[in-house]
Parts: C-alpha cells; sequence; structure tokens
C-alpha cells in the first residue's frame, strides 16, 4: 500500500470546518466529513486535529472504548497519509 507522506505543519492548515485532518498513531486521517457527526462534538474533534498527534487524546477517552471496533473501521476510511518526519 502506498501512503503520501504529510508534514505537521500541512496537518496543521487543515483545522477548520472546510477541511479537517488528524494524526493518529503517526498516520493522517481526513476527517472532515465525519467530524460534525462524532458523539463528542465538533469542537472536540476540531481541538484535537490542532494538538499535532492525537493519539494520546483518543485513547484516553473513556467512551472511545466501547465503539473501538467503528473508531478503527471510520480512520481506515479515512487514511490518506502517513506523518513525515
Amino acid at each position: 500500500t502506498f501512503f503520501k507522506y504529510i508534514s505537521i505543519f500541512q496537518v496543521e492548515q487543515h483545522c477548520t470546518h472546510e477541511s479537517l485532518w488528524l494524526i493518529f498513531r503517526g498516520k493522517v486521517y481526513d476527517l472532515t466529513s465525519y467530524y460534525p457527526q462524532h458523539p463528542g462534538g465538533t469542537a472536540m474533534l476540531r481541538k484535537a486535529g490542532k494538538v499535532g498527534d492525537a493519539t494520546i487524546a483518543i485513547q484516553i477517552v473513556q467512551s472511545h472504548a466501547v465503539p473501538w471496533n467503528f473508531i478503527q473501521k471510520k480512520l481506515e476510511e479515512c487514511l490518506i497519509g502517513v506523518v513525515k518526519k
């Protein structure tokens, strides 16, 4: 599988209502179409997109433990690349 390399700077340019990218476990996801439906609210996802790598933020939210299969499936659908180091 080929992945596009994306810098953290590029991810930070996509933290708006029109374009929201998120880093999780070293991969970059475009969650623009999903974040308005996120049960935690749009503010939570918009903040996560600005953190840089949201791995810790996602893993410590207790409510994420229950729908983990859904989260993994959604992330797979939204994968656009890997973080350029």
